[in-house]
């Protein structure tokens, strides 16, 4: 009966690390709560997660089998859930206690309950298997990540209780925080070794530190600390994705290779909001200037050539001439914008990207682009200056003006009033434009201004729309339900006014309101302003944005851009330091310590690695060459010691505790002589014997390196010759 009872797993640990690990258990269920629920909350949770981790101790010394203990605690994690939404739609304690005190009390459970559920397991199979441990490290690290969430997404002065000292200091919070996360992975790291051989333990310690500095290195000279695009579908930043298969084949000519599928507008189904408010770029303006609409529209592409399914960017070269084609290397000039009826504006402003464009974008039509000196490589992709002409007159000023450009060709013209053949489009604009008082009806521009205020009445904003799948997308919305994001009100106001005969067309870039600004003159745009807008040409005017403001919206508000980051992020665009200084600076030598390490460390690693892989190599071949120089007294221990760093090299190491002969039995079946060479080497070393004849001990050494060959893989026995501190495993 003896053999069929299980016997309970050993747990091995060091006992610094046993007494600290609940330590860290308990700061990381604090840092990963805090953020998140009420101080009081976090400490419950906190403590629940240090209880857990005492729990898992004895857990994982019991005999119930590790996917029991996996099963088990899954189970315990969801009950525990459940058991805190029942409370939370139970109605006694916010009776008894009042809601906030009740929220609170269930959340303290309910969280507190889940973190001892899933610590206490973590712990059991983390002591039971070792590689486990490197999820104790992932938590600490999300741990210290949740503490400073509020810095991501580019919000360089937050959260606040940390960035401004850092700020006010001179010191770059991406960097502080990047040092914040190192350390606290440094730590885990520490605490969660289970080796308890010093020295490897510290060489350990010494590999790690030296892969987070690399780390840090590499972050900073790659500028970890810009952002990426964020709002993929309008055609403003680069990114990967297929072109739609209806579309295939349609398009071509002169501009293909100019534009990629990536730049086109996309009709999608649910078009996420993720990472919406991350800042994109920093526009300066540099005139005082206030848009007749309340919105300053910065264009970065225009759609006009309609390809049977909806508009693209035009292929020929003799349309949409104002749009900039690319980025400039010097001074650009591009065609002059008619403005004898003086309804525009002369502004200058200057742009600083965040994130990667496809093409840049100007306050409305731009004039004149240069390049500018990126103010901070770190921070800004690249920097430019748009001299533009904005519209400066109220809209109501256009009517009676006429619509087109009387030097365009048939040709061109055609090209701006192609849509699609469906005949609802025009019986619909002529029921709109019906309602137009006598005195405007057939006003081209008054007509279009009727079909904008008629969608924001009847349309309903929602980026969560399901329109794509259709043939005609803007079809499906208009003669639809009418529900759906800036795309589709564009083309449908485009597709409205080209049946009456308007010329239009399709802008897109940002959309930023004139409160943003908050009495400044830096505008901070994110991946909400993103936005897509229907276009006229008005004639002696050009092209006017007449955009489209649904009266009604599905989704919440977008939250205002952050005042405080704004006036940072437009300080560092003009190259200005916002930071305080002189005496203020009290860490200015630190500072100027801490910016000049990276390179100091790289030139002490690049001397100190090769010498440390010199050391390791010279010590291991002196070693293996002891045998043939040491005297007949020393002769028996030095020729042991080479074989047991043979042993090592093929990872058969004594452990803690093993006799010398209990090793040479383990390690038998791979070397057999081993323990005849072992018995003479504790005979001499702790024996009688005065001396083993170095003939019998060559013959013995022989026989060991012959019989791994025969029973280790060769691969198995390079990698071990090749590691240049293999010896640090002989015992």
């Amino acid at each position: 009966m003896s053999g069929a009872t299980s016997s309970a797993p050993r747990v091995d640990e060091p006992l610094l690390a046993a007494l600290l690990r609940p330590v860290v258990y308990l700061v990381t269920g604090f840092a990963l709560a805090f953020p998140l629920a009420t101080p009081g909350v976090a400490l419950a949770v906190a403590l629940s997660a240090g209880l857990g981790a005492l729990v898992g101790r004895p857990l994982a010394g019991s005999r119930l089998r590790s996917w029991t203990i996996a099963t088990a605690g899954g189970a315990a994690l969801g009950l525990s859930v459940i058991a805190r939404q029942a409370l939370l739609d139970a109605r006694l304690l916010p009776v008894l206690l009042g809601p906030a005190t009740a929220l609170g009390v269930i959340d303290a459970f309910g969280l507190g309950l889940s973190a001892l559920c899933a610590c206490a397991t973590l712990r059991a199979l983390c002591l039971r298997t070792k590689w486990l441990a490197a999820l104790e490290v992932a938590a600490v690290g999300i741990g210290a990540a949740q503490l400073v969430a509020g810095h991501r997404g580019g919000a360089i002065n937050r959260p606040f209780w940390l960035a401004d000292w850092f700020i006010a200091q001179g010191l770059d919070p991406s960097l502080i925080l990047l040092a914040i996360g190192a350390v606290a992975t440094l730590i885990s790291a520490a605490l969660l070794l289970r080796e308890r051989n010093v020295l490897r333990a510290v060489l350990q310690a010494a590999i790690a530190v030296l892969l987070v500095l690399l780390v840090v290195i590499a972050a900073r000279e790659t500028s970890v600390q810009q952002v990426n695009s964020a709002t993929p579908g309008l055609g403003l930043q680069p990114k990967q994705g297929k072109k739609d298969p209806r579309e295939q084949g349609q398009g071509g000519g002169q501009r293909q290779n100019e534009r990629t599928d990536n730049e086109q507008l996309e009709f999608r189904n649910d078009y996420g909001s993720e990472g919406r408010q991350v800042p994109l770029a920093v526009v300066l303006l540099h005139d005082d200037y206030s848009p007749p609409g309340g919105l300053y529209y910065f264009r970065q592409a225009a759609f006009s050539q309609y390809n049977g399914r909806r508009l693209v960017g035009a292929t020929a070269i003799d349309v949409d001439r104002d749009i900039v084609p690319g980025f400039v290397h010097d001074d650009t000039q591009m065609p002059e914008v008619p403005n004898e009826l003086g309804k525009r504006s002369r502004l200058d402003t200057t742009v600083a990207l965040l994130a990667e464009h496809n093409r840049p974008f100007a306050l409305e039509t731009p004039l004149l682009l240069k390049p500018e000196r990126n103010p901070d490589p770190g921070r800004f992709r690249r920097a430019y200056r748009a001299t533009s002409v904005a519209l400066d007159s109220d809209y109501e000023e256009l009517v009676g003006l006429g619509v087109g450009d009387p030097t365009w060709t048939p040709e061109q013209r055609q090209h701006y009033l192609a849509g699609p053949n469906d005949p609802r489009y025009g019986e619909l604009a002529r029921e709109i434009t019906s309602k137009v008082p006598a005195w405007l009806q057939h006003d081209a521009v008054a007509e279009a201004m009727s079909v904008v205020l008629w969608l924001g009445r009847e349309g309903t904003y929602s980026l969560r729309s399901g329109h794509a799948d259709a043939a005609d997308p803007t079809a499906d919305f208009l003669f639809g339900d009418r529900t759906g994001y800036c795309v589709h009100f564009a083309h449908a106001a485009v597709y409205l006014m080209r049946s009456l005969g308007v010329p239009a067309r399709v802008g897109a870039g940002y959309a930023v309101e004139e409160a943003a600004r908050h009495g400044g003159s830096a505008l901070l745009l994110s991946g909400a302003n993103s936005h897509a807008w229907p276009e006229v040409y008005v004639t002696g005017v050009g092209w006017v944005v007449l955009d489209v403001s649904p009266a009604r919206s599905l989704d919440p508000p977008v939250s205002p851009p952050d005042a405080d980051l704004q006036r940072l992020l437009g300080e560092m665009a003009r190259g200005a330091t916002p930071l305080p200084q002189g005496d203020q600076r009290l860490l200015e030598p630190a500072i100027a310590s801490l910016r000049a390490l990276p390179r100091l460390i790289a030139r002490v690693l690049a001397v100190l690695v090769p010498l440390l892989l010199l050391l390791g190599y010279a010590v291991k071949l002196w070693r293996r060459a002891a045998p043939r120089l040491a005297s007949d007294a020393a002769a028996s221990r030095v020729v042991y010691r080479a074989q047991l760093d043979r042993l090592s090299d093929v990872a058969l190491r004594r452990e803690y505790g093993e006799s010398r002969e209990a090793f040479a039995v383990r390690v038998a079946a791979a070397s057999p002589s081993f323990g005849a060479l072992t018995a003479l080497h504790v005979g001499a070393r702790f024996g009688r014997a005065v001396g083993t004849p170095r003939a019998q001990l060559r013959s013995l050494e022989r026989e060991v390196v012959r019989e791994l060959a025969s029973h280790v893989p060769a691969r198995r026995r390079w990698a071990g010759v090749l590691h240049p501190y293999s010896w640090l495993g002989s015992r």
